[in-house]
């Protein structure tokens, strides 16, 4: 990293109380800061980092950025004063990016993002020095500050990049440069903001768009709103998929993990991770690494010592069978998904259930969308189904006269652990947890597995 001197003549900001240190890391969150952090202060809509600067001085941060300089405790140094905390930011995440010398892929899609991007790194980590962006840093602050973090030393930096509205694809592509940009899938995420998958898939293909000329994409050839924009694509492209493209892969198992093959080159590997969506998820990996130079060999070694992310489509262990933790987040296209995974997985048991949990930012389709969900998880033969939020209770309550009683079992959230486990009777129950992240279902299944 930059000295703090540094850092405030490349922001245009102001050095007070300067002691020449060299910051470990940047962090926007006082509650994470470890010795030697630069903290970055930002007024947000619900809190202002101002108001934790003591704090993060407190817990061994060896300066800050700040907009509000009243706010400056007795005990800051190294504090560089800018006009605007994130613009400083980004032009500080620019800097850095052009000082590193690496491969840089970029990762987007509806669904799919992040265990995407740990696939690769797994994949390229036997034989490369590979920087993974940590959790789901992809927004206007996670991006800058992923980028910050990643080493000199790295020759390789896998980042994933999100969005919910149009036109925030484009300036995060603009701030990567990546040269491998991957497309795992478009699905209906976030319609409230874009309003149809039309424009999701616009606003996915940017990162593909502001390729350099030698840049190469790597496409979900399955995803039926992409394939106009593949047809018209002019630049170096590797489609893959199930159905179609150059890397096309095939699905021989799916448990006790999937396992697959591909003809052309010839790999056969297995995996721990479940579900139709993720055999896209590894190809998109397999086809990455391929293009990097990992022989067919190594790429089947790694797969098979791949861990599922925590909470995406994740087989655990309940005193009453199994529970599939897909918690991370949902849309109608991964919540659909993982309720084919839950009818399909090859496991000994006698019934499969679903906790529905509202999926959000859907528009003003919502309201189908979850109808549609419902009725899927009906057809697919689900029961119980335990609904939890304002959009699944209402689904429900919108089909309750034309199913069983016992199909649908509501209950309060302080209760509904307890009521699961009492509905679920034996130990041959598999039990789909899945919902937006804002409900925080991952604490259900930690009492369900607990």
């Amino acid at each position: 990293m930059f000295s703090t001197a540094k850092i405030a003549k490349l922001v245009d900001g102001k050095l007070l109380r300067g002691t020449g240190e060299t910051p470990r890391r940047v962090i926007h969150d006082s509650r994470l800061v470890q010795e030697g952090d630069l903290f970055i202060a930002f007024k947000g809509e619900r809190t202002d980092g101002h108001a934790f600067l003591e704090e993060a001085f407190a817990r061994g941060a060896c300066g800050a950025i700040v907009s509000a300089p009243t706010a400056i405790p007795k005990s800051g140094r190294n504090v560089i004063w800018v006009e605007e905390s994130l613009r400083a930011l980004w032009t500080l995440a620019a800097a850095w990016r052009k000082h590193l010398q690496a491969t840089f892929i970029g990762v987007t899609g509806t669904c799919g993002k992040t265990t995407t991007k740990a696939l690769i790194g797994h994949l390229l980590a036997e034989n490369r020095k590979v920087y993974t962006a940590p959790h789901n840093y992809n927004t206007e602050i996670g991006l800058p500050l992923a980028l910050l973090a990643m080493s000199h030393a790295a020759q390789v930096g896998i980042f994933e990049l999100g969005a919910s509205a149009p036109e925030e694809i484009a300036p995060l592509a603009a701030l990567l440069v990546p040269q491998v940009a991957i497309l795992t899938m478009v699905g209906r995420g976030h319609l409230a903001g874009f309003g149809s998958v039309e424009e999701v898939a616009r606003e996915k293909w940017a990162l593909i768009s502001l390729l350099p000329p030698d840049g190469t994409a790597i496409v979900n050839a399955d995803s039926p709103e992409l394939a106009p924009l593949v047809h018209a694509w002019e630049g170096n492209l590797i489609p893959f998929g199930l159905e179609r493209g150059k890397l096309r892969g095939k699905i021989i198992g799916t448990f006790p993990g999937l396992r697959m093959e591909i003809k052309e080159p010839t790999l056969h590997f297995s995996s721990s991770l479940v579900g139709r969506h993720n055999a896209t998820n590894l190809l998109a990996a397999v086809a990455c690494a391929l293009h990097l130079d990992i022989s067919p060999r190594a790429i089947e070694r790694r797969v098979a010592t791949f861990k599922p992310i925590p909470h995406r489509l994740t087989l655990l262990s309940a005193s009453f069978g199994h529970l599939i933790d897909d918690t991370y987040n949902a849309n109608p296209d991964s919540t659909a998904a993982a309720l084919r995974t839950l009818a399909e997985l090859e496991l000994p048991v006698n019934r499969r259930s679903f906790v529905f949990g509202d999926m959000l930012e859907l528009g003003e389709a919502a309201a189908r969308f979850h109808r549609e969900i419902l009725r899927l998880a009906l057809g697919l033969g689900i029961s119980p189904i335990f609904p939890v939020g304002e959009l699944a209770n209402q689904a429900a309550q919108d089909v309750l006269e034309e199913v069983p009683r016992s199909t649908i079992i509501y209950s309060d959230r302080q209760e509904l652990a307890g009521c699961i486990r009492c509905s679920l009777k034996g130990d041959r129950n598999l039990l789909l947890v899945k919902g937006s992240r804002r409900l925080g279902l991952e604490g259900l299944v930690e009492k369900l597995t607990s």
